[in-house]
């Protein structure tokens, strides 16, 4: 149990920075909220484990302490919704084993984006919807950036305990 733990707290320290590190890269020229997802990318590593507890465990403690420390305490509602349905959409759609890393990285990217997209609906309006193309393009590339990144990782590190 010490060990899950520790692991749970290295992996949301490495999810910070990475987070932090995005924060420091604006894509805002494509849209606003559009970042990489490296962070997303240890949620993606556990689930591949078959560590889904771990996934959602540390990915949400990420997401306060990034929203704590370092964002506008407004973005917790984008960001906590969106990590947390899209790591319950990757975690599924892992399980059907129809998709491989990358497709159901890709997949929570689209998700991610799409439910910030439904937050900042209900919040700003409908305004927000002009975004979507260059949401869904960025989701793409960076789901599979991400995915591919993952499962070679994945491949890598044979057990985390």
């Amino acid at each position: 149990m010490a060990k899950k733990v520790a692991l749970y707290g290295v992996l949301a320290s490495v999810g910070l920075v990475f987070s932090y590190v995005e924060t420091l890269l604006p894509l805002t020229f494509i849209a606003p909220g559009v970042k990489i997802g490296l962070a997303n990318g240890i949620a993606l590593l556990l689930i591949l484990k078959n560590d889904i507890k771990g996934a959602f465990l540390v990915n949400i403690i990420r997401i306060l302490l990034l929203n704590l420390l370092f964002v506008n305490p407004f973005s917790l509602i984008f960001s906590l919704s969106a990590g947390v349905v899209s790591t319950l959409v990757m975690w599924l759609v892992s399980k059907t084993k129809i998709f491989g890393a990358v497709g159901f990285s890709v997949l929570g990217a689209l998700t991610h984006n799409l439910v910030q997209t439904v937050v900042a609906l209900i919040l700003l309006g409908s305004g927000v919807l002009y975004y979507s193309p260059f949401l869904i393009f960025s989701a793409i590339i960076s789901g599979s950036a991400i995915g591919f990144l993952a499962k070679v990782l994945d491949k890598k590190i044979k057990t985390f305990f």
